[in-house]
């Protein structure tokens, strides 16, 4: 009696240890890996991580915290800058490409500004169909001496940087340059402030003749 007892037992007991087997094994769902968002020219960037003068990439702004993407230069000090706000972001699943592109002044503009910097700073929605945004991010752009100095020997009108300083913008879905005049300049520390982001696109530096 004891021994059918005891095989009885070790019967029960290895169709639980199988049965828990296969149901663990139905009922456990691998979790599906997202892939990274970017692509070969535009790699996903870690949008906490600086840019370097020619690097590109693809960065994901959600509205759960703060953003400062920053763009720079050999040396290691800012170019640009673009602050995004907390719960700042109109459409969190649009990815952003971002780059600092060599810049020409357009033709039509030609007679009226100089470029102060050789780059411009641009920022699209890697979805062209998309044109998710912020509320209202603050772009900042880093003026050097040498840059200065380099405009008005090309014929800019900068004894003072403030007042003749504006922004060329160019919309992501336009092919025309137009200025933008919602700028505030600092004296001292050279910061050119854009207060009106209102778009993806391209921004770049001029000062008027």
């Amino acid at each position: 009696m004891h021994k059918k007892t005891l095989w009885l037992t070790l019967a029960l007991t290895l169709v639980a240890v199988l049965l828990f087997g296969c149901g663990g094994g139905a009922q456990e769902e691998t979790p599906a890996i997202e892939e990274p968002s970017g692509s070969a020219d535009f790699p996903a960037k870690d949008p906490a991580e600086p840019f370097a003068l020619d690097e590109k990439g693809t960065v994901t702004i959600t509205n759960d915290q703060a953003y400062t993407i920053q763009v720079q230069r050999a040396d290691g000090t800012n170019l640009f800058t673009l602050d995004f706000k907390k719960n700042g972001v109109i459409d969190p699943t649009v990815d952003f490409t971002v780059q600092a592109v060599p810049f020409e002044i357009p033709e039509e503009y030609a007679d009226q500004f100089v470029p102060v910097g050789e780059r411009a700073f641009e920022l699209h929605a890697a979805d062209d169909q998309g044109y998710g945004f912020a509320l209202r991010p603050k772009l900042q752009i880093y003026v050097t001496n040498a840059e200065i100095s380099a405009a008005t020997e090309a014929g800019a009108s900068l004894d003072t940087i403030k007042g003749n300083l504006t922004i060329l913008y160019k919309e992501q879905r336009s092919p025309k340059w137009v200025p933008q005049t919602s700028i505030s300049v600092d004296e001292d520390t050279k910061v050119v402030t854009v207060s009106n982001v209102a778009g993806a696109g391209a921004w770049m530096l001029v000062a008027k003749k």
